[in-house]
């Protein structure tokens, strides 16, 4: 049946997005991952079944593949926001090494001492162990509606132990590259590596430089928009094929610079959903397609062995690094459990590996191995995942609440200054820095806080100042929140130094209604000696993060869908 498609390429890929889309659909009435359907349907249509997909045309095929890493790597990079990650950093960095470490010895020692597998196939498949599926645990997030401290942990460290992953992946590849021909040395090695980085690096710079500039220029125009970011993801594609690197490193390089430098990126990371479950589709069927059921004999046992010693590695790795820098209690519990998902990085990374010469007798078996961990992984881990959101407290909190700005990116705590001027030009350059949207607005915010304070000042007496002022437009009332260890003049009614700022800038529309309901729930919670003091002793953004939560549990800060839902 293989020839008939051979020569009709098109009706192949229909016949690859139908059967995609329904076991797809079937698998989301099983409540498991769409994800996991399509590689049953890659199964299916393949040569265990069917066969109707050669390898000649599996490989002719790869050129999609390769668009669809693209598109998933932008992605990942674009969740390494650098204003989000300057308050939880270390915690994402403890947590990371911790969950990624652990995971890639666990695997190792399991294969090579127990599966009894050479060193460097060993080394190799705890690289691919590493990487967490950023497409499957973001779709439960979503699902979740989840939001808060564990979120903001656990989607940096899943961005960059993808990057750690094709770095540390590379450097093994490489070894089994130079080791087939007899020339591995520890300076090659090097030498082959900072080549690598150095050329991601520059590609990615550049086409990151080049996307953001002639997108923004374009923004209004959708298609126009959508042209430059696959011209992005073709250039990039290309010339590392031409300079014989992984291409996934410096397309997540073009999302970070996008997340964080474009004043449109919202716009241009978000420009190609409408066609990406398509591409998506067509890459997860394609991977099924090429698992090799009769290695699965020789696979079974070792891929109940790596897929728990991945699992206990996450888990135990994960919480012992947030463990190791006092994160939350609850993010110590849940984070190692809600990075178990695994697809789309490990999946390219084997179709990577299948273009190795020297590992070409061994493709069928790491294949196979791999996917049947992935599409375990996809069953267990996301339901796992929206457990550990459940218990940890960060699901259903991303709905619109009367107070937005209580999140960790929007909280500075260690003020610097410690005069009233000083201090009000501090809060709005964090304000600015970490409200994109308001970036235009700089101008205007300061000069109506400076407005308001003239006409009488804003500390309200025990430690406490809301500076506040009006803008002409904006979504919602924002805001931030910062704390002094050494006290702050700022005028107060009672003359005593401010430790917590509050600042508040509400749009005109929203003066006399939604503005005195946020001040009026400040007021009442911060009536609260114990809630007081705690906040002034925080040392850290999340532990002012985790005093207001507890008092959410009353009735501070309400959901607003359910004073709609009342009314």
């Amino acid at each position: 049946m293989a020839e008939i498609f051979d020569k009709n390429i098109l009706l192949l890929i229909a016949v690859i997005v139908v059967v995609g889309s329904l076991l797809g659909e079937v698998s989301k009435k099983f409540k498991l991952p769409k994800i996991t359907g399509y590689i049953l349907a890659g199964i299916l249509i393949g040569k265990p079944v069917f066969n109707i997909i050669s390898e000649e045309t599996f490989y002719g095929l790869k050129n999609i593949n390769m668009v669809a890493l693209g598109l998933m790597s932008i992605t990942i990079g674009s969740h390494l926001d650098y204003h989000k990650l300057k308050n939880s950093g270390k915690r994402v960095i403890a947590t990371l090494i911790g969950e990624s470490s652990v995971a890639f010895w666990l695997v190792f020692f399991s294969l090579y001492y127990i599966a009894d597998l050479s060193m460097l196939i060993s080394l190799l498949i705890s690289s691919i162990a590493i990487a967490t599926a950023p497409a499957a645990t973001v779709a439960v997030v979503k699902d979740t509606k989840s939001k808060g401290l564990l979120i903001n942990t656990i989607m940096p460290v899943v961005a960059m132990n993808n990057v750690l992953c094709i770095l540390i992946f590379g450097i093994i590849a490489n070894s089994i590259i130079l080791d087939s021909a007899g020339n591995l040395t520890s300076i090659t090695l090097v030498q082959i590596a900072l080549k690598e980085f150095l050329y991601a690096a520059i590609i990615g710079i550049t086409s990151g430089v080049l996307l953001i500039y002639f997108s923004e220029k374009a923004i209004e125009s959708k298609p126009i928009v959508l042209t430059y970011l696959f011209i992005t993801i073709f250039v990039v594609t290309g010339i590392s094929k031409i300079l014989s690197i992984n291409s996934m490193l410096p397309s997540m390089i073009v999302g970070i610079l996008v997340t964080n430098f474009s004043l449109h990126r919202s716009q241009i990371l978000t420009i190609f959903e409408e066609i990406e479950h398509i591409i998506l589709i067509i890459f997860f069927t394609l991977a099924g397609a090429h698992i090799d059921t009769s290695s699965l004999a020789n696979a079974g046992f070792i891929s109940i062995l790596y897929f728990l010693a991945r699992g206990g590695g996450k888990i135990l790795g994960g919480s012992l690094g947030a463990f190791m820098v006092k994160a939350p209690e609850r993010v110590v519990k849940y984070v190692g459990s809600s990075l178990i998902p695994q697809a789309d990085v490990a999946i390219g990374l084997i179709i990577m590996a299948s273009g190795i010469e020297a590992l070409q007798e061994h493709m069928n078996f790491l294949t196979t191995l791999v996917l049947t961990v992935v599409a375990l992984n996809e069953i267990f881990g996301p339901p796992l995942t929206k457990w550990s959101l459940i218990k940890g407290g960060d699901a259903y909190q991303d709905r619109p609440k009367l107070i937005e700005f209580l999140s960790e990116e929007y909280i500075n705590p260690n003020i610097k200054a410690t005069k009233k001027d000083e201090v009000i030009d501090e809060m709005i350059d964090f304000f600015v820095k970490t409200h994109k949207d308001a970036q235009d607005l700089k101008d205007e915010i300061k000069a109506s806080v400076i407005e308001r304070e003239a006409s009488g000042s804003t500390g309200i007496g025990n430690g406490i100042a809301i500076p506040h002022g009006i803008v002409e437009e904006s979504p919602n009332i924002w805001g931030c929140i910062g704390i002094s260890k050494e006290g702050i003049e700022f005028d107060s009614y009672d003359n005593k130094p401010v430790h917590l700022v509050i600042l508040v800038i509400t749009p005109r529309e929203q003066k006399h209604n939604m503005h005195l309901e946020v001040m009026a729930e400040f007021a009442k919670i911060l009536s609260e000696i114990t809630t007081r003091e705690n906040l002034f002793k925080a040392t850290k953004a999340s532990d002012v993060c985790e005093i207001l939560r507890e008092k959410e549990k009353g009735n501070f800060n309400y959901f607003l869908d359910e004073v709609d839902d009342k009314s």
